[in-house]
């Protein structure tokens, strides 16, 4: 039987018995009149009924405070990590915008290498012409040397 049901219960007892009290009360002096000790303790066992319905219904008010109490401290304690996880959230997040910042700034740089890097290329190209020409050029000249100098 649940909580709820065990109260609904007690207080359908209690208003039965509320209202036997009141025919009780209600009905015609003209039966014999009972003796005064025997009402007392109809009225003391009532009394002690409502007592101990009420002395049942505080033990389950403090049961439902101590279940709210470790539901609210386990509620208390999921906020907390809640609270943590949106810290690790945000921490990640402010890492991966430095990752993203970081990855453009090398994609910006490998961009002016490979431009520096074909300038090179160019350079490089241009200069072994140079070479080249002017190698063929001392091979023409030291040709023409050895030729006037075996001429002689």
């Amino acid at each position: 039987m649940t909580a709820r049901t065990r109260r609904v219960a007690l207080l359908a007892l209690l208003a039965l018995l509320g209202a036997a009290a009141a025919r009780a009360q209600q009905r015609p002096t003209t039966s014999r009149p009972r003796p005064a000790a025997a009402r007392g303790t109809a009225a003391d066992a009532l009394l002690r009924q409502i007592a101990d319905a009420q002395r049942a219904l505080g033990d389950q008010l403090q049961d439902v405070q101590e279940r709210l109490g470790s539901v609210q401290s386990e509620v208390a304690t999921r906020f907390d990590q809640l609270t943590g996880l949106e810290q690790e959230v945000k921490a990640l997040r402010d890492e991966v915008k430095g990752l993203y910042v970081e990855s453009s700034t090398l994609k910006q740089q490998m961009d002016e290498l490979k431009e520096d890097v074909g300038a090179f290329d160019s350079r490089l190209a241009a200069f072994r012409m140079v070479a080249g020409v002017f190698m063929a050029a001392m091979a023409i000249a030291l040709f023409i040397i050895f030729m006037l100098a075996a001429r002689r």
